[in-house]
């Protein structure tokens, strides 16, 4: 799998080719002597002054080597200072323009002996003047059906990234440079971080391939969620605030400075900071749902969390963002019978499945509320499709404990070495699948412009039924995990 956490670097620029091609939305033929200009964006070489040509297969490419285009026409394009891509135009009379942002991401081929670094541009079908565009998300009917997108739909995968913003980029950001596919889930974030609290990139993996192996269907058949974390800039010490005290207005002024507002209506926004409020807590989340939150492990016995506490918490949090509650669908912490990440039970240590512990991961399983008593023979029973099977894989944690059987029998609820047929244990709700309840919109935070008129009306109430962020606690501490 390929690994979607993108660090910020510094590296020398690699000369390189950015090529692509362009097609007729209606034939899928390649159009001819279509010109791709750069509309902002750095160009060194011979042939700046002229915009490139498609060929008789509707290729083109910007050749910084002049082996293609010869010599005379050499054209090396980065972004422009300020800017993390290059924004391109295609155009042809008699058809409807198409811009695109493109940060190249150079991949190294070996051709006839040399070795040259190329980087492929999206490629682009050109809707002819008049095409239909049912949906409104600038790629007409013809062009959507070549993407394999839904043209009744702006957002074929229902990830809150328009199929164009995931084809084309928007807004100067190229998302598909992260891995955005508009036929598969995509989420997105930017995490920052103070100095000494820079999170492992094995706590950032496990979370990535936890979503990366959820129970979540695509349009292309796969299953599985991509989550993209840019783990960007280091705080300065200078911007370092210790205890995040108020903690939004503090964190306001962090986040105005490092998170560039061209990427608020597609990244969400972490800080991996030292302590909120001035106390041990681990993290907030900006709401439920919501766009930003912390991860704030610093006071902890090991400063910053172990790895194991650091991939809990960016998913607690994180999911958070995405609509979850301490109680998956109320906020009634430390339920028996809920087996999430959400759970103060599993944040730090992870779940425990089919023998495998620290296992981060939102619930899969569907289990009827629990009484005031627990036969510990029979244990939890499930409904909506959960098996005594799916059970039988989870072991159960309750008040702090590992306890003995399993969330389908023989579990040992009051830890006294024997069964009964009636223990007393604090009532829950039946619990829900996390994963098919998650919300892509931030709470009407995520959301591009090319989504629609009725997908952005959605944005406003899905803001009014969002819980605010002063309705939302601080969350665990070392002494309550």
């Amino acid at each position: 799998m390929k690994k979607l956490l993108f660090l910020a670097a510094s590296a020398a620029l690699i000369n390189g080719c950015i090529y692509g091609t362009v097609q007729d939305a209606n034939t899928g033929s390649g159009v001819y002597q279509a010109k791709v200009s750069v509309i902002k964006g750095n160009c060194s070489g011979n042939g700046c002054n002229f915009p490139e040509g498609t060929d008789n297969s509707g290729m083109y490419v910007f050749d910084a080597y002049g082996d293609t285009n010869g010599s005379a026409n050499t054209k090396f394009i980065t972004p422009a200072s300020g800017e993390e891509a290059v924004t391109f135009r295609v155009s042809k009379p008699g058809y409807q323009s198409r811009t695109f942002y493109h940060k190249p991401d150079y991949q190294k081929i070996t051709y006839s002996g040399k070795t040259y670094y190329v980087s492929d541009a999206p490629v682009v079908y050109l809707c002819p003047y008049g095409s239909p565009d049912s949906d409104g998300d600038t790629i007409c009917n013809s062009a959507e059906t070549r993407y394999g997108t839904d043209p009744y739909d702006s957002d074929t995968d229902d990830d809150r990234l328009s199929d164009a913003a995931e084809i084309f980029g928007y807004n100067g950001v190229d998302i598909r440079y992260y891995g955005a596919d508009p036929l598969r889930k995509t989420v997105l974030i930017e995490a920052d971080y103070y100095q000494a609290f820079k999170p492992d990139q094995a706590a950032l993996d496990q979370v990535i391939q936890a979503f990366a192996d959820a129970p979540v269907s695509n349009p292309d058949g796969s299953t599985g969620i991509t989550l993209a974390i840019h783990l960007d800039d280091k705080v300065s010490s200078a911007d370092v605030d210790p205890d995040l005290n108020p903690v939004w207005s503090d964190f306001d002024i962090i986040k105005n400075k490092y998170f560039e507002s061209r990427r608020d209506d597609l990244f969400h926004y972490a800080l991996f900071a030292d302590q909120i409020l001035g106390a041990t807590y681990s993290g907030i989340s900006r709401g439920i749902p919501a766009h930003d939150f912390v991860v704030s492990l610093g006071a902890w016995p090991t400063p910053g969390g172990t790895t194991q506490q650091q991939a809990g918490t960016l998913m607690h949090e994180f999911g958070h963002n995405l609509g979850l509650k301490h109680g998956g669908n109320d906020h009634i912490n430390n339920e028996i019978n809920y087996l999430s990440v959400m759970n103060y039970n599993y944040q730090m240590p992870g779940l425990t499945v089919n023998g495998n512990a620290g296992v981060v991961d939102f619930s899969r399983l569907r289990i009827n509320a629990v009484g005031s008593t627990i036969n510990e023979y029979a244990a939890f029973s499930g409904y909506g499709g959960t098996t005594e099977a799916d059970l039988a894989d989870y072991s159960v944690r309750y008040g702090g404990v590992w306890l003995s059987g399993t969330a389908s029998s023989n579990l040992d609820v009051n830890n006294n070495g024997s069964l009964q047929s009636s223990v007393p244990v604090t009532a829950a709700n039946a619990s829900q699948h996390d994963w098919e309840n998650i919300t892509f919109a931030g709470g009407g935070t995520i959301g591009d412009g090319w989504l629609g008129a009725s997908a952005m009306f959605a944005n406003g109430i899905l803001q009014a039924q969002a819980e605010p962020e002063y309705m939302v606690q601080p969350c665990l501490t070392p002494e309550h995990q």
